[in-house]
């Protein structure tokens, strides 16, 4: 089953005004349940406004949006379910905190559920520990932690609501590199214990080699491409057309083929290259 389906979506900014820019134009583009699905595309090609569309914070002018096979916008009165049914992590989420402890940021999401105090503190600790969070720190201020810190903070918010989908974008935007590989680390954990569907708006290709199954690449409001991330990279040329562009790793390994050496054109991380390379030398 697709954990989203969109159909004939088309969303209009300031309709009517010298400002009118169409954000998607009949966008049909589904997301299978209970893997990672990187969404990319250079800037204002729609991303970001198709994501907002899955929890109903936007509502289409035309078309559908199906969570789990329900017409989510049915019953408008009952969008308020599909939102914890979505759990959706904004760009530079940390902006975003406001309680006065760790802790009770990570609850706020829970209590809005109504749940009881038993469940929400089971949920926090799960999320915290998911998202590399010490105990220690769930009763300092989260104004007091790293910036790291704080990003990890916000996305155990969303996840200690145990959302069936969970929607990140650029995630790990402006974070070093120890800091993206434990953002993204949590994310594949969650997505494991908890069987869940997730997409991540990325920028980064290698980000998405190493953590995707399937990559959606959108450019001028529309779907330009969908299909597994070996069959999206190996359209490179494509891709460079549109301001995109496969992994140096990539380059590097068709080159390697080119120069008689028995290694994959297809390699997208840097970790599966190292792994080739060592079997062959050993081989040899």
């Amino acid at each position: 089953m697709n954990a989203i389906e969109l159909k004939n979506i088309s969303y209009t900014y300031s309709r009517g005004t010298p400002f009118e820019r169409l954000a998607l134009d009949d966008v049909s583009v589904s997301f299978k349940a209970g893997i990672i699905t990187g969404l990319m595309g250079h800037t204002g090609s729609g991303k970001s406004t198709l994501v907002r569309l899955f929890n109903g914070l936007e509502k289409p002018e035309n078309g559908t949006v199906s969570i789990f096979g329900e017409d989510i916008w049915q019953k408008p009165k009952e969008i308020r379910k599909y939102r914890f049914k979505v759990g959706l992590v904004f760009q530079y989420p940390e902006y975003q905190l406001f309680e006065e402890t760790v802790k009770e940021d990570i609850s706020y999401g829970p209590k809005n559920m109504g749940l009881d105090n038993s469940e929400i503190d089971r949920r926090v600790r799960d999320a915290a520990e998911l998202c590399r969070i010490d105990s220690a720190l769930l009763e300092k201020s989260p104004f007091d932690l790293s910036g790291g810190e704080k990003r990890r903070v916000a996305i155990a918010g969303i996840m200690a609501m145990q959302p069936e989908i969970l929607v990140l974008d650029e995630p790990a935007a402006g974070l070093d590199p120890r800091g993206r590989e434990e953002i993204f680390d949590g994310i594949r954990d969650y997505k494991s214990s908890k069987n869940a569907t997730v997409i991540i708006v990325s920028h980064s290709m290698e980000d998405m080699a190493k953590y995707s199954d399937e990559i959606a690449v959108m450019n001028n409001a529309k779907i330009y491409m969908h299909d597994t991330k070996e069959a999206v990279f190996k359209r490179a040329h494509e891709l460079c057309e549109i301001g995109l562009d496969v992994p140096p790793i990539a380059y590097f390994s068709k080159e390697l083929a080119d120069l008689g050496l028995p290694v994959s054109e297809s390699f997208y991380s840097v970790e599966a290259c190292v792994d080739a390379l060592d079997t062959l030398f050993n081989a040899n």
